[in-house]
């Protein structure tokens, strides 16, 4: 049965779709494994990257750019690779000084060479779009390599950059939190938790907080569950109108004439 594996270079880059060996020979299942490192042919050129999904070629979507592998990375491909990057520190350096003498207002996080050694990639964030042309140019210039910029969104950055959140504890983002999805103000309504702000619910990174996301399936789940507020429902001190909820311990608040009663959501009859 043939597959698609899916590879990545880098953690904020996106994934390449392989479904064919270098011999044009396709992908059958059990060539290879999540986790293991494989050396890839792209229109860029070659690259060492990391197998992080293999699926059935049938019923999946073609997602990302295309890919052929090589082959498995060896042992001295890893010591080059990671030969290669050892200068990571100095290369931001220079970008970030070469930027400020364009009056650029980046921020470099992150910077990847390429295995095959011709290009270069800096991830950098900014507040707003940037035309780096002229700085592509002066890099090009000192590394005589192609330059790649790739622009960041602000959780993105901030998870790269590491961080430590209100909770004490390093960002979700950081450290297993990696499919954010989208965080909208109608999370902090489900939550119960609008009436704190934005200001207080956001991160690090300005954005609304991502634990929003992350907990928001537990609080729809429970939601569905609970009687709308306003419906009127029957308890044993009798019956009254829901005018909120303690959502994680389903707990109703009711109203009855100028007492208000929580009560547990499986002691609340429609």
């Amino acid at each position: 049965m043939s597959v698609v594996v899916f590879i990545q270079l880098v953690s904020w880059d996106g994934l390449y779709g392989a479904s064919f060996l270098r011999n044009e020979r396709l992908i059958e299942k059990g060539m290879f494994s999540v986790g293991e490192r494989v050396i890839i042919k792209t229109k860029l050129g070659i690259d060492l990257g990391i197998v992080t999904k293999v699926a059935d070629s049938k019923g999946t979507e073609a997602t990302g750019e295309e890919a052929i592998i090589l082959r498995k990375a060896r042992s001295e491909d890893l010591r080059r690779f990671e030969n290669r990057n050892k200068d990571k520190k100095k290369a931001i350096k220079i970008c970030e000084n070469l930027a400020r003498k364009r009056a650029l207002q980046i921020k470099v996080v992150d910077v990847f060479f390429s295995f095959d050694g011709g290009r270069i990639t800096f991830a950098f964030v900014a507040p707003g779009r940037v035309d780096f042309r002229l700085l592509v140019k002066d890099l090009s210039q000192k590394f005589y390599k192609s330059i790649r910029m790739h622009q960041l969104g602000a959780r993105q950055g901030t998870g790269l950059a590491g961080d430590i959140g209100p909770c004490g504890r390093p960002l979700c983002c950081l450290t297993f939190l990696k499919k954010l999805g989208h965080i909208t103000a109608d999370m902090m309504s489900r939550q119960n938790l609008a009436q704190r702000g934005p200001e207080r619910l956001s991160g690090v990174c300005g954005k609304l907080k991502c634990c929003l996301s992350f907990e928001d399936d537990v609080y729809s789940k429970i939601l569905k569950e609970l009687p709308p507020i306003g419906s009127v429902v029957k308890i044993k001190q009798g019956q009254g109108k829901v005018v909120g909820y303690y959502i994680l311990k389903k707990m109703v608040i009711i109203k009855i004439k100028d007492n208000f009663f929580e009560i547990p959501l499986d002691e609340v009859k429609a």
